[in-house]
């Protein structure tokens, strides 16, 4: 199944235990394989980006695209 950008964009991030990490606001594509390599991520007020796990910048984190566990109606991380 084909997911376009336009379907996931806004769409919550959410982490292995079900807390809301923030909305998605951007993707990063490979030019080389089209695939997804990274999310870019808002996080919600109240979350502390530089307390993630991932890089970050200002209020965003970026995401690699394998710390995504499975796209629903939410984003899923596994970690």
């Amino acid at each position: 199944m084909a997911i376009f950008g336009r379907e996931v964009i806004g769409s919550s991030v959410v982490d292995r235990t079900g807390a809301v990490l923030g909305r998605l606001s951007d993707l990063h594509i490979d030019l080389h394989t089209g695939a997804i390599s990274e999310l870019i991520v808002a996080v919600e007020t109240g979350v502390d980006p530089a307390a993630l796990p991932f890089e970050h910048r200002e209020n965003s984190v970026i995401i690699p695209a394998s710390a995504v566990a499975r796209i629903a109606n939410n984003i899923h991380l596994n970690q």
